[in-house]
C-alpha cells in the first residue's frame, strides 16, 4: 500500500472504521476495527451486475465514510471513476450505502444509519452515475441497514432494522412516497422503540431473481437477553442469539414459515422460526443467497465471545427439512464472507478464514467449495496470500452468473488493528481467470476514464 503522502484520491479508497471497547481479548484495541468499505454483511445488495449494459455497479463507504458508487464495464474492461453522491456526519461505517437497480436502469443508493438522517438518491438518467436527485427518505430518522430489492413489476420493496425491530416498506413511484411501515419482526418491545435495545434485531434479506413475482427470504438473529450471568459478563454485542428465518411471496406484505404458514404481524419471538439454537453461544449472519433450485443457503457464525472462536455454518433447505453444515473455523466472530453459487454442485464460500493478523477481523481470503449442494465443504484455495494487513468484508456481485465472469465479488483491505500503522483501505476484486484476488484499478482521476 501507498505511503501517505502518496495515496491516491479519496474516492478511490475506503473507510477505516473500529468500534466498541467491551470484552475484549489482550492487545485488542476494539471489538473490530479495520477496512470497512464493503462492511457489512447487513448492507445488502452493494454489487449488481445488468446484463442489458453490461456493467457491474458497485457502492462502498470511500474515505470519510462518503456513499460513493462505481461500475464496472465487461465490454471495454474499464472502471468508471467513482461519484459520491453525498456526506455522513462521521466516519461509522454502519452508514455504508445499499444499491438497487429497477427495470428501467435507474440507479438508487440507500444509506444512512440508527440515530441520524436516512436518505434515498435515484441517478437522473438510466444506468448514469454521474447526476442524482434526493427521494423520499424512509425514515426522518434510524432507519439502518436498507436492503432493498425489486419483487414485482414496478415496486421497490426495501426492509430495514428500525431499532428494536425490522421493518419494510413498498414504492411504486420510483421511490418518491412510500407506503405505511410494516412491522415484519419485533421481539418483545414496541416496534417504534429507538436506539440498540435489548431483543433488536439483525438481518439479511435476498431476493429471488428471474420472472415476477419473486419471493424475498429474510434471516435473522437477536441482540441481547441471555442468562443473568451472560448479562452480568457479556456486553450487549456479544450477545446476539439464533438463528431465525420467514419469507415473504407476496412483494412484502405477508410473511411466512418454511411449510407456508403465515405469521401474524410483526413476528413475535415465541412464533418465530428458529433453524438454529445457539445456547450460550452468539450468531453472526454473514450471507443469504439462494441455491439454483431457490432454495435459501444461510452463510452464519457461532461465537464463543469468551475467545473470539468463529465456527462457521450453513443452513440450507433440504427436502422440506433444514439440515446446518459445518464449513470451518477462524479467529474472530467479525471475520466475514459471501456464499458464490456457481451451480448445484460447485457452491463456494469466499471468505476471512485465514488468519494473518490473529484476533483481529479479516485476514486472507480462502475458498471452501461444496458440491453436493452445500451438504460438505472442503478447502480450496487461497484468494489473497503473504498480505501485510487483512482482507474482508466480501460482497457478491448479484447475479453474477448472468455476466461473462470477469467480476464476481468485490471487498476492503486494510489494517485491522487498533491503533493502526495506516487507516489507508483500498477495495479488491476477483473474477474468473484470476489466481488471487487485485486490487481494483480505478483511473487516476475522472479525465482519465
Amino acid at each position: 500500500m501507498s505511503d501517505q503522502a502518496v495515496l491516491p484520491p479519496l474516492e478511490t479508497r475506503g473507510v477505516w472504521y473500529h468500534c466498541g471497547s467491551a470484552n475484549l481479548l489482550p492487545n485488542q484495541g476494539a471489538v473490530y476495527c479495520g477496512p470497512m468499505a464493503t462492511y457489512c454483511a447487513w448492507h445488502r445488495p452493494m454489487a449488481i451486475y445488468r446484463h442489458d449494459v453490461n456493467r457491474s455497479y458497485f457502492v462502498y463507504g470511500s474515505a470519510g465514510n462518503k456513499p460513493t458508487i462505481s461500475f464496472y464495464d465487461h465490454s471495454s474492461g474499464r472502471w468508471a471513476w467513482p461519484v459520491v453522491i453525498g456526506e455522513n456526519p462521521d466516519g461509522d461505517a454502519h452508514r455504508n450505502p445499499t444499491l438497487l437497480v429497477d427495470d428501467e436502469g435507474y440507479l438508487y443508493m440507500f444509506w444512512g444509519a440508527h440515530g441520524h438522517q436516512s436518505f434515498v438518491h435515484r441517478s437522473v438518467r438510466p444506468h448514469d452515475i454521474s447526476e442524482w436527485e434526493e427521494r423520499a427518505a424512509l425514515e426522518e430518522m434510524g432507519a439502518s441497514y436498507p436492503q432493498p430489492w425489486m419483487l414485482r413489476e414496478g415496486e421497490i420493496f426495501v426492509s430495514y432494522r428500525k431499532a428494536p425491530g425490522w421493518r419494510g416498506r413498498i414504492s411504486t413511484d420510483g421511490a418518491k412516497t412510500w407506503s405505511e411501515p410494516v412491522d415484519i419482526a419485533a421481539f418483545g418491545v414496541s416496534p417504534d422503540s429507538r436506539g440498540a435495545t435489548e431483543f433488536a434485531i439483525y438481518g439479511s434479506t435476498v431476493g429471488d431473481e428471474g420472472p415476477y413475482p419473486r419471493k424475498v427470504h429474510f434471516a435473522w438473529s437477536r441482540l441481547g437477553g441471555g442468562t443473568p450471568e451472560e448479562i452480568e459478563q457479556k456486553h450487549l454485542w456479544g450477545r446476539r442469539y439464533n438463528l431465525y428465518y420467514t419469507y415473504s411471496d407476496d412483494g412484502g406484505r405477508t410473511w411466512r414459515r418454511s411449510d407456508g404458514s403465515a405469521h401474524d404481524l410483526p413476528i413475535a419471538e415465541d412464533e418465530a422460526e428458529m433453524l438454529f439454537n445457539s445456547g450460550t453461544f452468539g450468531v453472526w449472519i454473514k450471507d443469504i443467497q439462494l441455491d439454483m433450485a431457490g432454495n435459501p443457503l444461510i452463510l452464519f457464525i457461532v461465537g464463543e465471545v469468551e475467545t473470539f472462536r468463529a465456527m462457521w455454518k450453513v443452513a440450507r433447505r433440504v427436502d422440506g427439512c433444514w439440515d446446518i453444515a459445518d464449513v470451518t473455523e477462524s479467529d474472530h466472530m467479525y471475520d466475514t464472507g459471501a456464499l458464490m453459487v456457481f451451480a448445484q454442485d460447485d457452491i463456494r464460500i469466499w471468505g476471512a478464514t485465514g488468519d494473518n493478523q490473529p484476533h483481529e477481523d479479516g485476514g486472507e481470503i480462502e475458498e471452501w467449495r461444496s458440491t453436493d449442494g452445500g451438504a460438505t465443504w472442503q478447502f480450496s484455495r487461497r484468494l489473497t496470500d503473504g498480505s501485510q494487513y487483512s482482507h474482508n468484508h466480501v460482497k457478491p456481485v448479484m447475479g453474477h452468473r448472468d455476466g461473462p465472469g470477469d467480476l464476481r465479488a468485490i471487498w476492503s483491505y486494510g489494517d485491522s488493528r487498533k491503533p493502526p500503522e495506516t487507516e489507508d483501505v483500498r477495495l479488491y476484486y476477483i473474477g474468473d481467470g484470476m489466481d488471487e484476488g487485485r486490487e481494483i484499478p480505478f483511473p487516476s482521476g475522472p479525465e482519465e476514464e
